[in-house]
């Protein structure tokens, strides 16, 4: 049985290369190709008209590659280690995703390097498969986080407001 561990809340130096955290899945749905074409302004027709896209290859609508990347990077929970986006590097759209299709994201550490005391990247091998096993989308994803355990709890600590008694 494959466990559902998608929570990476721990800083870069508690990271193993070769451990692989797994989501649970999401269904895409009409209302998120029709919302994400309204957010983004990419109404291409093969996304959005369905007389259109029965007459190409897919027989059918597609689901937009960067809506189903966007899914998949919010499918793994990345925790308040994680400073900033570093970098996407080979992203491939190797199978269509349809509505009505559910994703399930894996993200392997592939690699992690320190940039400075308080600093370093990770990287993952980020894949998104279809209800059926199959990979429909694949990159490298690389993320800026913290390193120490020390420093990830003091940011934490200085940034969650505690209660205050009533005045």
């Amino acid at each position: 049985m494959v466990a559902v561990n998608n929570r990476i809340d721990m800083p870069l130096d508690e990271i193993e290369v070769g451990t692989i955290f797994r989501s649970g899945g999401r269904t895409i749905t009409e209302t998120d190709v029709v919302n994400f074409c309204a957010l983004t302004g990419n109404w291409i027709e093969i996304h959005s008209n369905v007389h259109y896209a029965a007459q190409t290859r897919f027989g059918e609508r597609i689901v937009q590659g960067s809506l189903t990347y966007s899914v998949m990077t919010g499918l793994i929970q990345f925790g308040p280690s994680i400073q900033a986006n570093y970098g996407i590097d080979n992203l491939r759209y190797l199978k269509p995703v349809i509505i009505g299709d559910t994703i399930y994201a894996t993200a392997e550490v592939i690699g992690k390097k320190d940039k400075d005391d308080k600093f370093g990247v990770v990287t993952f091998l980020m894949k998104a498969l279809n209800q059926d096993g199959y990979v429909v989308q694949k990159s490298e994803w690389s993320l800026l986080m913290l390193r120490k355990r020390a420093d990830l709890d003091a940011l934490v600590g200085s940034s969650v407001p505690t209660e205050r008694p009533k005045d």
